[in-house]
């Protein structure tokens, strides 16, 4: 198979002077029992350059979103990799693939109209190259390649392309771009490893500092507990288990281990996401010709953006601060967005990644201890109530929070704040307060009153909310106690600061070491309203006690009127019960009498009964009329009452 000539037919040029180079060594390692590693690394580098960190693949993520560089006596420009899919997007854009690099032939006929300049077995043909031609072999022959140019006199050359060949692109453009994709088509090979180049802007010799974050194994204890005879003390041994899954090896590396709790999140930054757009479709409606807007005489455009200075660069600082960014974003408010432009071109090649800082501020900052009792914890969490000081909009994304004394502490998920506006942000558990949480119901029917034969009912719900505080820290702490808001319920705490649509804030400061309870009361009340005719005995028994006299007294002759009637209705229906029985014992005699005849004794007894059966079921009818007549009149009687309400 014919292959490509040496690269210098491509036009590369070796050996030219560029920036400094600098390779990155790991000099300390953090390890957090949830799940993180925190690595210091440093790279000596002689004024301006480029300090290279090669990492795994999986580890980029998290390194696009915590890294910071630390240099004593230099700005950081930028932050260059591979993306996920550089050698995609490198051929792209190239009418050939990785696949037509290997060969002379192959990568000819892909470069129809390109100028190209081509030897093989001595001779050699200029101009813009038409294809390469396939004649079949036969057998036991290679394949026949014959490619074919038009010159600048317009005259078509063919040369047949031995195991010689050399092809040279006179395409100077397009010969660069050559080079670039055959660089990243090398690179591609290694694809679960990213080599990060990150520039720096500064003078003189001296060593950067880069600090990161990365998901790693959680590191374990397993205990030895060595017991005495009698009652000497216990040696208790304690062994970590670490692992080294960073890629590298460690060499004289500095080892930390945590074990904090932070709050770990991580995303997709190296992924390309493209939001889904609505489509309007393309209507061909017409209208008739709009009158052009002259402006508005007198007034200068409202809705202007507003040019802002940027914010004043955090100074850096070798003890521990973060560097600054050679030049500051400018940062526009628009009416609808807000704007960050670069300070400098970018040059990007296509399938790389670029992160460079476009926000540097210092904002006012206050730490909390936060607890959210709908969280199911006794412990809160460490918060920072972050105030945006700047003119403009701050997006929403992850934030990696450091501290000066310890380093890495957690990660928030910030939301967007607008100018002027404090968030507060929650990085990690504080496990030196706890908060106990006791609640006590009550319910209490206040008042009831008559009105225009209505009953009313007044109820009071309230709910007494005890917050136990105490704390173990050897600081002082300010704790914020979220109270959730019950929606239409009545708030009364001596503590309250402040309030959200969905929470009650409560505020207390504690001493090292202190103690303090916090009570928070809820009260709501409800009216219920029942017709008095329609309320039950039961219920106006409940009610009385909290009666006003009118509907106390009212609330009393309609309970002794509704016994009245329900004596009445409990007599007769005694009565249909003794008259149902009467009935049936009737029925019984005379089914006795018409089978023993009745000139039998047998029959004369049955006789005399059913008589004074006959007798009973009278007294019964005449008293089930008397008593009828009695409930009519004691339920005219209490409609009367009840009507006169």
């Amino acid at each position: 198979m014919v292959r490509v000539a040496a690269a210098l037919l491509l036009g590369v040029t070796l050996g030219a002077v560029g920036p400094a180079v600098a390779e990155s060594r790991v000099e300390a390692v953090t390890l957090s029992s949830g799940g993180l590693a925190a690595y210091q690394q440093a790279a000596p580098l002689s004024g301006s350059g480029v300090v290279y960190l090669e990492v795994p693949l999986e580890q980029v993520d998290d390194i696009l979103k915590s890294l910071v560089v630390r240099d004593p006596a230099g700005r950081l420009v930028g932050m260059r990799l591979d993306g996920l899919s550089a050698v995609a997007e490198t051929f792209r854009r190239l009418p050939f693939g990785p696949g037509e690099m290997g060969s002379v032939s192959r990568l000819a006929a892909t470069l129809q109209g390109v100028p190209v300049r081509v030897a093989s077995a001595g001779r050699s043909v200029e101009g813009l190259l038409l294809g390469v031609d396939e004649l079949p072999a036969g057998d036991g022959q290679e394949t026949q390649r014959t490619l074919s140019v038009l010159d600048d006199e317009g005259v078509v050359m063919t040369l047949r392309l031995d195991t010689d060949a050399r092809l040279e692109i006179l395409d100077a453009g397009l010969r660069e771009r050559l080079r670039q994709a055959a660089q990243v088509s090398g690179r591609g090979r290694t694809d679960e490893v990213r080599r990060i180049a990150i520039e720096l802007a500064g003078e003189g010799e001296r060593d950067v500092g880069l600090y990161y974050v990365v998901a790693a194994p959680v590191w374990k204890t397993a205990y030895r507990l060595l017991l005495e005879e009698d009652e000497a003390p216990a040696r208790l041994q304690a062994w970590a288990v670490i692992e080294n899954a960073s890629g590298s090896d460690w060499e004289q590396v500095a080892v930390t281990l945590s074990s904090g709790a932070p709050v770990t999140l991580t995303q997709r930054l190296l992924e390309r996401y493209w939001p889904q757009r609505t489509e309007v479709p393309v209507t061909a409606d017409s209208i008739a010709p709009v009158r052009p807007d002259e402006g508005v005489m007198g007034r200068q455009r409202a809705l202007a953006e507003r040019e802002v200075a940027a914010p004043a660069a955090l100074a850096a600082d070798a003890a521990g601060g973060f560097s600054g960014p050679l030049r500051q974003a400018t940062a526009a408010q628009g009416d609808t967005a807000a704007t960050w432009t670069l300070p400098d071109p970018v040059d990007l090649e296509a399938g790389r990644t670029l992160s460079v800082p476009y926000v540097d501020a210092e904002l006012p900052a206050e730490r909390l201890s936060l607890f959210q009792p709908e969280r199911g914890e006794r412990h809160p969490v460490a918060a920072v109530r972050l105030e945006n000081a700047t003119d403009t909009w701050l997006p929403p994304g992850l934030v990696t929070v450091y501290a000066a004394e310890v380093g890495h502490v957690g990660d928030v998920s910030l939301p967007g704040i607008p100018a002027g506006e404090s968030r507060l942000a929650s990085f990690a558990a504080d496990r030196q307060v706890r908060i106990d949480t006791e609640s006590t119901p009550e319910e209490q029917l206040e008042r009831v009153t008559l009105v225009d034969g209505t009953l009313r009912a007044t109820r009071l719900s309230r709910v007494t909310t005890r917050y136990t505080l105490q704390s173990d820290a050897r600081r002082p702490r300010e704790v914020v106690i979220e109270h959730p808001a019950r929606a239409g319920w009545r708030f009364e705490a001596e503590s309250l600061v402040e309030s959200t649509p969905t929470h009650r804030r409560l505020r207390v400061s504690l001493g090292a070491g202190e103690s303090a309870t916090l009570e928070a009361r809820e009260e709501l009340t409800r009216s219920q309203t029942v017709a008095l005719a329609q309320a039950d005995t039961e219920l106006l028994l409940q009610w009385s006690d909290a009666a006003d006299p009118q509907a106390a007294e009212a609330m009393a002759t309609l309970i002794e009127r509704r016994r009245g009637v329900a004596e009445v209705e409990a007599e007769l229906n005694a009565l249909a019960r003794g008259l149902e029985r009467a009935a049936d014992h009737q029925a019984r005699i005379r089914d006795n009498l018409a089978a023993v005849g009745l000139d039998s004794e047998p029959g004369q007894r049955y006789l005399a009964d059913l008589e004074e059966q006959e007798a009973r079921i009278s007294r019964l009818e005449a008293q089930r009329e008397e008593a009828e007549a009695r409930l009519a009149d004691r339920r005219e009687a209490l409609a009367a009452f009840i009507r006169g309400l």
